[in-house]
């Protein structure tokens, strides 16, 4: 990155209002950068998203075949656990007054306070590339993008046919998508439970999932 483009670029939409800032956004000095890196000279690629129309085309493309999706509802943030790398865009609705659309890298969660009964839901914490620790509210979001590997893609075994019960768990097939059976519980208490578990949520979540190679005749 040349210094022309970097003068060329104006980031306004990565503006961040000390004054809103519980903490300071301290980077932590343990953080190592890429010998290529020049704080004078470089521009993220936070700011070239937000700045660059065709760059963003490109990077979205990019990232989006490199395995990452945007999960269907931004509350499930809340299901992944702590380490786990994301981006997001805010939907401007925050006191910051950050444009709707804005583009964040994000960085890896810490996960939420569970301490704080009545707002552990609302918020996560998070550590930037920079090593800085951020809070981001879940009503701030407009579109959340999580890695999915193809270890992590849910699978299931078809339901035995053999074994029908009025307790029939659904999920949209993301080829046909129609809402399609994958599990016949027991009972309703096996239903809810099987609903709970977190391979069930993250299928929903990233709307992707297969059947399992064993039974599937």
């Amino acid at each position: 990155m040349n210094k022309s483009l970097n003068k060329s670029i104006v980031p306004k939409a990565d503006y961040i209002r000390n004054d809103l800032q519980m903490y300071p956004h301290i980077q932590d000095p343990k953080t190592k950068h890429d010998t290529r890196y020049d704080p004078d000279t470089y521009v993220s690629v936070q700011t070239r998203v937000n700045n660059d129309s065709k760059f963003e085309k490109m990077y979205i493309s990019k990232i989006v075949a490199d395995g990452w999706v945007s999960l269907k509802n931004v509350q499930d943030i809340l299901i992944f656990p702590k380490g786990r790398s994301f981006k997001y865009r805010l939907n401007g609705d925050s006191l910051a007054g950050t444009p709707e659309g804005t583009f964040r890298s994000g960085g890896w969660l810490m996960g939420r306070n569970i301490e704080d009964k009545d707002n552990n839901d609302k918020y996560v914490m998070y550590k930037g590339y920079n090593g800085a620790i951020f809070s981001l509210q879940i009503k701030d979001l407009l579109e959340v993008y999580v890695k999915s590997s193809k270890k992590e893609v849910p699978v299931f075994k078809k339901p035995d046919l053999n074994f029908t019960t009025n307790y029939a768990v659904y999920l949209q097939d993301p080829e046909t998508e129609r809402q399609t059976i994958i599990y016949y519980a027991k009972d309703e208490y096996h239903r809810r439970r099987f609903v709970n578990s977190v391979k069930y949520k993250k299928a929903q979540a990233f709307g992707m999932w297969t059947w399992s190679v064993v039974f599937n005749s």
